[in-house]
């Protein structure tokens, strides 16, 4: 867990943490199960988590203390699990539904949870801060954190035989390489610099994409992720941000956006302020270690499905599912006496709505300008 997780120290010096969540409780508690008899179990609570939020905010939507329905579901086997999974699934959806929120299940990135699949129930609110990628022609929809597109293939000239140097003096964004020197955002290499695991690594998309840092946190299994600092930029590669670029580099790691791939007579910072390179062709050029889908989607892209163009829509997370796998129990020793005689580990979900989330997202979706209309299931006697 990163800095969300509130950690403090009593009077003897001894560390102690607040609840993020309580996957580790359960797994605790699941070591009174002793044979596959047992099986399969699901678990509830009605608890308190804490969350150490850097800006807390929007009333009940983002809070450091509040309060959580969980459920733990423990299984023999992968089958098992995926039934548990599918029930909640269905369940929670009929809990929305009389909640009278309007809330899309979407593929979902698992974070620190870890596990095999995880799914949000997203409430569309411009009250939200989550961004889904939904196709009005089928049923495809996904956190932004995890959404792809089917992008159009670009044709590339066959460039210059090398990079050719370009001064650009006054040209340290995109849009201004772009205006200023005839560069479209679409042939530039962006050049971001993070410290990854306390190691600095350069991340390359195109230049009229976003990085997606979850994405890249999911990819490198990453434990911290933060942006380099300017000091630390300049004593690395030489230069100040606006005149970055990977090519040459190879004494720090370098990842690469599945839509630079292949591309060549493109245009990326020299390492030197206020000079560019032209022509550059991403593989022949720079010794890119990783490719991965790294990328925000854009309102208009391909679905990756169906080929419809996709939207954006704001939302607010009212639930969220997880297949956790083996990881808790494994971690934790936990096993039972299998079918055969020989042990085994159980199998886990997880799954959580927010309380006073849900209660303020029901607040956001049914109001007029006198004041709240709560649906019937839930208006105060």
């Amino acid at each position: 867990m990163g800095e969300e997780m509130f950690r403090l120290k009593d009077r003897k010096g001894a560390d102690l943490a607040l609840g993020m969540t309580h996957e580790e409780i359960f797994t605790v508690l699941s070591q009174e199960l002793k044979s596959y008899r047992d099986l399969p179990q699901m678990w509830f609570q009605f608890q308190t988590k804490f969350r150490d939020e850097a800006r807390p905010k929007s009333g009940l939507l983002r809070v450091r203390e509040f309060t959580m329905k969980d459920s733990y579901s423990f299984d023999v086997e992968a089958g098992g699990l995926d039934r548990s999974f599918d029930l909640h699934k269905a369940a929670y959806e009929r809990i929305f539904a009389r909640l009278g929120l309007s809330a899309i299940p979407v593929q979902a990135s698992s974070g620190s949870m870890g596990g095999s699949a995880s799914v949000e129930f997203m409430s569309p609110s411009n009250a939200g801060e989550d961004l889904v990628v939904r196709c009005p022609g089928c049923d495809y929809a996904a956190n932004t954190e995890r959404a792809t597109s089917a992008l159009p293939t670009v044709v590339d000239g066959p460039g210059l035989d090398a990079p050719e140097r370009f001064d650009t003096p006054n040209a340290r964004t995109i849009e201004e390489l772009s205006v200023q020197h005839g560069v479209p955002a679409e042939r530039q290499i962006k050049t971001l610099v993070y410290v990854v695991n306390d190691r600095l690594t350069l991340i390359l998309v195109r230049g009229d994409h976003a990085l997606v840092e979850q994405k890249l946190i999911d990819t490198l299994a990453a434990k911290a992720v933060r942006h380099a600092t300017a000091e630390e930029i300049q004593a690395a590669l030489g230069a100040s941000p606006g005149s970055l670029g990977a090519v040459g580099v190879t004494e720090l790691p370098v990842l690469a956006d599945e839509a630079l791939r292949g591309r060549t007579d493109m245009t990326t910072g020299a390492n030197a302020d206020g000079v560019h390179l032209r022509g550059v062709s991403v593989e022949r050029d720079i010794a890119v270690q990783q490719w991965a889908d790294l990328r925000e989607v854009s309102a208009g892209e391909p679905c990756p499905q169906c080929g419809t163009p996709l939207e954006v829509v704001v939302t607010i997370e009212v639930g969220h599912i997880f297949k956790l796998g083996r990881k808790y129990t494994e971690t934790l020793g936990v096993t039972v006496l299998g079918r055969d005689g020989e042990r085994v580990t159980p199998i886990m979900g997880s799954y959580g709505i927010g309380v006073e989330r849900a209660l303020a997202s029901i607040v956001e979706t049914h109001h007029d300008d006198k004041g709240i209309i709560w649906p019937v299931a839930v208006a105060p006697f």
